[in-house]
């Protein structure tokens, strides 16, 4: 089993719980990127409003916190509790009271013929094959919102350094994969790209340990020494690194 793929329940556990504390949260902002994308879901015509909503790979909760603010319920599966543990502190902090959290790898949680209104999986591992899908298709009872990669990710230093090691970089594109399958079934669906561009600061040696877990997801495996010596060039004055981080998403809703 490829690591990272969302299958490699034992690599995922340990790569999620490392990363859990330095990953992205909710933010109480209309300005952020989720604001933007959650007034597009609305614009697809889907009204979170007194719904019961799954959000499947829910992570820290930057879109279920969100959700919850206008849907009767929102339960959140993950497999990280480390994750789920960061979105029950923040839902907390904001107020929310009606977030139920399971944690669960997605493609062994049983349904047992249960629906919600409405399923959310937002830049998931948990969700990306065709049975993956179909499963999220059978969860909901009214509309489906997906948000995959949309044919790129550019991390650097990290695309630097693999391409140092003579290893073409994973192509993101999972998005593409889910039109394949609407369109295998003749589902319409509303789709909508977004540019993102954003930069972050860390020691050197957290650098060090965020490219080498990178690099791992990726299937590319180079030495740790090797990319301290890589890194050397994008030391900054005050020892630290600059990351700059060159996304595109996709957003697909599709009702049922």
């Amino acid at each position: 089993m490829a690591k990272g793929t969302g299958r490699d329940h034992e690599f995922m556990l340990e790569r999620w719980k490392k990363k859990a504390a330095g990953y992205p949260r909710y933010k109480n902002s209309e300005d952020v990127i989720e604001a933007q994308i959650y007034r597009s879901i609305n614009s697809a015509g889907v009204d979170f409003r007194g719904r019961s909503v799954l959000d499947v790979g829910c992570g820290t909760g930057v879109y279920t916190i969100r959700i919850a603010k206008d849907a009767a319920k929102v339960t959140g599966i993950d497999i990280s509790k480390e994750m789920l543990d960061i979105l029950q502190e923040d839902a907390a902090d904001n107020g929310c009271g009606n977030i139920e959290t399971i944690i669960s790898p997605w493609d062994t949680f049983p349904l047992d013929g249960r629906r919600w209104d409405i399923t959310v999986s937002t830049m998931t591992p948990a969700v990306q094959t065709f049975e993956d899908y179909e499963k999220v298709y059978e969860s909901a009872s009214e509309a489906v919102v997906y948000l995959g990669w949309g044919g790129k990710r550019d991390v650097e230093p990290v695309k630097y350094i693999a391409q140092k090691s003579q290893i073409k970089p994973v192509l993101f594109n999972n998005s593409l994969n889910m039109k394949k399958w609407l369109d295998g079934k003749g589902f319409r669906y509303y789709s909508e790209i977004y540019d993102e561009e954003r930069y972050k600061h860390m020691s050197f040696e957290e650098a060090v340990s965020y490219c080498f877990e990178e690099l791992e997801t990726n299937e590319v495996f180079a030495l740790r020494g090797d990319i301290e010596r890589e890194l050397q060039r994008f030391v900054q004055e005050d020892r630290s690194v600059k990351f700059k981080i060159d996304v595109r998403l996709e957003l697909i809703v599709y009702k049922k």
